[in-house]
């Protein structure tokens, strides 16, 4: 087989989070929480064009996913996609066209089908993604408390599993953070 689907992880982090899904029709960038010139520059660095860029998604609402997307936009004009709670959870992120996904979505972008599932995390409406052709699949979860059901199907069969999170309990103890993230 030969693989249809490549992932393209530019950041992952509290300073930033940016993936690039690779399919058959282009790319679909998935969070944006980089300056544009650091999304731009890590792309290249990968050789990725991301003028292939043919869509959005977005998985929460958190800044460290979505910080960069509002400048990003100014120069994109394809296809947003968030949760109508990640949609309206920030002033800036409610100004944007979204098209609106639900927990168990399916649409078609970039030559591939994405399939949406919930994930458990203290934001409006996470959800994690699921990439797949008919011969190849990714699935791509971030910043999860622990996977339900419908997680575990929509990740059994995936060819590449992109589990994102940055938990360290030493750092988070003795660090400089406000009671209320520790107590997240």
């Amino acid at each position: 087989m030969t693989p249809e689907i490549h992932l393209h992880v530019l950041a992952s982090g509290s300073k930033g989070n940016a993936a690039l899904v690779e399919g058959p029709g282009g790319l679909v960038l998935v969070d944006d929480g980089l300056s544009r010139r650091a999304l731009l520059g890590r792309a290249d660095e990968l050789g990725v064009d991301t003028d292939r860029i043919a869509g959005v998604i977005l998985t929460h609402e958190h800044s460290d996913h979505v910080g960069g997307l509002t400048v990003f936009c100014n120069l994109f004009d394809g296809p947003l996609f968030a949760t109508a709670g990640t949609a309206g959870a920030r002033r800036y992120l409610a100004e944007l066209p979204f098209e609106l996904v639900g927990h168990s979505d399916e649409f078609e972008l970039a030559g591939m089908r994405v399939r949406t599932f919930p994930t458990s995390h203290d934001v409006a409406d996470p959800v994690g993604l699921r990439f797949s052709t008919q011969d190849d699949a990714l699935g791509f979860c971030t910043d999860t408390g622990e996977l339900g059901d419908e997680a575990l199907d929509a990740l059994a069969d995936a060819r590449i599993l992109a589990l994102e999170s940055n938990h360290d309990e030493h750092m988070l103890a003795t660090g400089d953070y406000p009671a209320y993230l520790k107590a997240r």
